[in-house]
C-alpha cells in the first residue's frame, strides 16, 4: 500500500510516462492510471491540489486553462532531440561496450514519455566496437578522478596491444605521476599528468591503465599553470607538430572532401569554372595522408621538404607496384 504523502510521486511519475504534447490526459484519466498503476484511489479535487503543488515546486504541467483537454508534463530533463543525440553518441563510441550501451540508451530513453521512447526505439542504433575493451576504464576514470580532487599521486601499470589483440604490460611498468585532468579527445579518454621526477607534461590513454593505486603523497605543483584545451589542441590533435601553410589546386567537385577533412581551415581563394583555389593550415601529417589519398586529383604548392616527403613515398609505391 502506497502512503498518502508518497501519492504525489505517482502522479508526476504518471504525467512524466503517459503524457507529452500530443498525448494529454484528463483528471478522470489519471485517476484511473492512479488505480491501474499504482492501485491508489484519488478523488478528482486531490488530484487538482497535487498537480498544483508539483507546479509551485517549479515542475511545468500544463492543465484545463491552456488547451482545453487535460494535463501533460512540460518539463523534462532532456528535449526529445537532446535524447536522440546522446543516443547517438552512446551508441557510437567505441569505448562502450554493446550491452552497456544498450542499458544507457535505455535510460536516456526512459526520460521521455512512452510514446516519445517509442519513436526512439525505432531508430536503429548501429554498433561497430573497433578497440579492444578494458573493463577497468571507467574505473580508471573515477579512481583518477578521486586522486586529482585529493590531490594525491597515483601508481598504475601501463599496457598496449599484443601482436594477438590482447592487452599486455609493459615493460617499464608500473609508474607513478602526479593527476591534473582527465579529458575526452580524438576518442579517448587521456589523463594530463607528469611523472615523477620529470617536469615536462605527458599524455596516457586512461583505457591503457591497470590496477590504479592511490598514493598518500601529494601531486607536484604547477607553477603558472596550463591550459587543458590547448596542451589537447598541440599534443593530441596536432600530435606536437605545428600547422603550417599550403597551396592546392583541384577539380571543384572536390571542396566537399576537402570542407570534410580540415574545416574551416580551409578557405578557397580562387573559383574557376571547373577548378579552384584553396589556402589550407594544417599539420604535415595531416596534409601528406590527404595528399596521398587525392595524389592524382590535385596540385600542391607546400614547403620544399613536405614535397620530397610526398615525391618519396610516391616513387618508393611505384617501384613496387610497377
Amino acid at each position: 500500500m502506497i502512503a498518502q504523502k508518497a501519492t504525489i510521486l505517482c502522479i508526476y511519475e504518471i504525467l512524466k510516462m503517459y503524457t507529452d504534447e500530443t498525448h494529454i490526459l484528463s483528471a478522470e484519466k489519471i485517476r484511473e492510471k492512479l488505480k491501474t498503476v499504482y492501485d491508489v484511489d484519488m478523488e478528482r479535487r486531490a488530484i487538482y491540489r497535487n498537480i498544483d503543488a508539483l507546479r509551485s515546486i517549479g515542475i511545468e504541467i500544463e492543465g484545463y486553462q491552456e488547451n482545453r483537454e487535460g494535463y501533460y508534463l512540460i518539463d523534462r530533463e532532456f528535449e526529445l532531440s537532446e535524447i536522440r543525440l546522446l543516443c547517438d553518441a552512446v551508441a557510437a563510441s567505441d569505448m562502450i561496450k554493446e550491452d552497456t550501451g544498450k542499458k544507457i540508451i535505455k535510460k536516456l530513453i526512459d526520460t521521455q514519455s512512452i510514446f516519445q521512447g517509442r519513436m526512439l526505439q525505432k531508430t536503429v542504433f548501429v554498433k561497430a566496437e573497433k578497440k579492444i575493451s578494458n573493463k577497468q576504464l571507467f574505473y580508471n576514470i573515477d579512481a583518477l578522478n578521486v586522486a586529482i580532487n585529493q590531490g594525491c599521486k597515483v601508481s598504475a601499470r601501463m599496457m598496449e596491444y599484443g601482436f594477438d589483440h590482447e592487452l599486455t604490460e609493459k615493460q617499464e611498468s608500473p609508474i607513478v605521476f602526479s593527476p591534473y585532468v582527465t579529458l575526452w579527445a580524438e576518442g579517448n579518454y587521456y589523463i594530463l599528468a607528469k611523472k615523477e621526477g620529470m617536469d615536462n607534461m605527458e599524455h596516457f590513454r586512461i583505457d591503457l591503465m591497470k590496477d590504479i593505486v592511490i598514493l598518500e603523497r601529494g601531486i607536484d605543483m604547477i607553477f603558472g599553470g596550463f591550459n587543458p584545451g590547448q596542451y589537447a589542441k598541440e599534443y593530441i590533435f596536432q600530435n606536437g607538430e605545428k600547422k603550417e601553410k599550403y597551396e592546392i589546386e583541384c577539380r571543384r567537385d572536390l571542396w566537399q572532401n576537402v570542407a570534410d577533412t580540415f574545416g574551416k581551415d580551409a578557405v578557397v581563394m580562387r573559383i574557376d569554372d571547373y577548378d579552384i583555389s584553396i589556402k589550407i593550415m594544417a599539420v604535415p601529417s595531416q596534409m601528406k595522408s590527404w595528399v596521398l589519398q587525392h595524389i592524382e586529383e590535385c596540385d600542391v604548392t607546400a614547403p620544399r621538404k613536405f614535397r620530397e616527403e610526398i615525391q618519396k613515398i610516391v616513387m618508393g609505391a611505384y617501384k613496387k607496384y610497377c
